[in-house]
């Protein structure tokens, strides 16, 4: 199978596919960086935990648990196998020259929305979660 970055003669990338691939590397750099942060928030909340002694507080413990969890175990790993899969779609379309495969942009494109949702999400949930921590850190 030929490699969408591997040198070869044999095909002409149009500049579309090459931005398509540029965008699912760096997403696949981005769900590393989303777990190791998630092992760190982990750490933090294994920390802090604690310090908080509200039934209310104790929720939101539970709710930054489980949203750790849920992204770190399933979410952020099915997102990496869907880039991977992508990628190989990627390198099929090239090796049977087939780069005018418009199946290949529309997912493209639904993948790089549910991307771009996840991470806002994954911001919200960063904000919220560090000011959540702060707290602790203040006491």
């Amino acid at each position: 199978m030929i490699s969408p970055i591997s040198i070869t003669d044999q095909y002409i990338i149009q500049p579309s596919l090459l931005d398509k691939h540029k965008s699912t590397i760096e997403w696949l750099s981005a769900a590393v960086l989303w777990k190791r942060e998630l092992v760190f928030f982990q750490k933090l909340l294994d920390q802090y935990a604690p310090r908080f002694r509200s039934v209310e507080d104790k929720k939101r413990i539970d709710h930054f648990q489980n949203i750790i969890t849920y992204y770190k175990g399933e979410l952020i790993d099915s997102l990496t196998t869907k880039l991977r899969s992508h990628e190989k779609q990627l390198a099929e379309l090239l090796e049977t020259h087939n780069e005018a495969s418009t199946t290949y942009f529309t997912q493209h494109m639904q993948l790089m929305n549910e991307l771009e949702s996840l991470d806002n999400q994954f911001r919200q949930y960063k904000e919220e979660f560090f000011s959540f921590i702060e707290q602790a850190m203040k006491a």
